[in-house]
């Protein structure tokens, strides 16, 4: 009996020590992650790109109301 709760005692303590080791390895690891950066860099990076093809082609994009009859122009 005495030694069942000693061997459950050590596998616990083995547990917490190494879900604690494994804990601080992510906290690390996540320190400098920033979603909301990334997700902004990434939009302008797509934005940019857009905004040059469009001028390379001379084109002016336009917005029109959902329930419009004109769907597109065309380019002239």
């Amino acid at each position: 009996m005495l030694g069942t709760i000693i061997f459950t005692t050590l596998v616990v303590l083995v547990i917490f020590f190494y879900m604690r080791r494994k804990a601080k390895q992510n906290r690390r690891r996540l320190e400098d992650l920033n979603s909301v950066r990334d997700f902004h860099a990434s939009y302008d990076r797509i934005r940019t790109h857009k905004n040059v093809r469009d001028r390379q082609n001379n084109y002016q994009t336009y917005v029109t109301k959902y329930n419009s009859t004109e769907d597109y122009r065309e380019k002239r």
